[in-house]
């Protein structure tokens, strides 16, 4: 079989479950694994995708994700490719997208040994209450959404909103009321390339809890804005940020 991964996310799946033979072409976001920027690539995760170029590889099947990439993936289905649009918006759909994979490209069984190994670790994790804020974009300020409370959730930890809530602007009197202990930074396509003066800065700010405390870290947004098997690392590191500051 040969697939074309269309999203980071999905790029990092086929490798944890061992389709990185059958992987053809992936985007220029798709760096993780590391082996994974040898793939040719499509362009970008959007707008940016080459479809003019996907025949070329004559992919079986196209993994697709996100509702930002609905136009691409109306494109290509004129195009008469074979399309796996995936749009998981909470931890129990990441897990259900990673299963869906796996069935679609004949590995089952490693599918359903990586969300088990998800779960399993994600038990072993507790953050004992700890109320977290997660940003996504800095200006204007958007909270991370979709899994991101289900991933804080499941380490037993509290979160800004609900789970499945598209990530979004909000009002910050919402914020002082969640009284949040740590802000940690997770950038939309930042890496961990982020200061923390980029919220120091706020006059507004200045009199939420985690603010005052100086608890505002930053984690590679690669970690926890891709919904896939490095979520448990994302967990991890958010447990380490807080037994530090404990």
């Amino acid at each position: 079989m040969r697939v074309v991964s269309l999203a980071p996310s999905n790029t990092e799946i086929l490798y944890r479950i061992g389709v990185d033979n059958e992987l053809v072409a992936t985007t220029s976001l798709c760096n993780y694994p590391e082996e994974a920027m040898d793939k040719p690539s499509l362009g970008g995760w959007s707008k940016g995708i080459k479809t003019d170029k996907l025949a070329g590889h004559n992919p079986d099947l196209v993994v697709c994700s996100d509702s930002l990439q609905d136009r691409v993936v109306e494109k290509l289905e004129s195009m008469d490719f074979e399309v796996l649009h995936l749009k998981p918006r909470t931890l129990a759909e990441v897990y259900g997208s990673i299963l869906e994979i796996g069935r679609a490209v004949d590995r089952e069984a490693e599918a359903e040994k990586t969300v088990e190994c998800m779960r399993e670790e994600l038990e072993k994790i507790s953050i004992n209450g700890t109320r977290i804020y997660c940003e996504e974009w800095l200006e204007p300020p958007h909270f991370s959404g979709n899994w991101v409370p289900g991933v804080i959730e499941a380490i037993d930890g509290k979160y800004f909103v609900e789970e499945g809530t598209r990530s979004d602007t909000f009002e910050l009197e919402e914020l002082r009321q969640f009284c949040p202990e740590h802000i940690i930074l997770s950038i939309c396509g930042a890496g961990e390339k982020v200061s923390d003066k980029a919220v120091k800065d706020r006059e507004s700010w200045k009199d939420i809890t985690a603010v005052e405390t100086g608890n505002i870290h930053i984690l590679d947004d690669s970690l926890l804005n891709r919904p896939g098997p490095r979520l448990v690392e994302a967990a991890k590191e958010i447990e380490k940020i807080v037994d530090s500051r404990s």
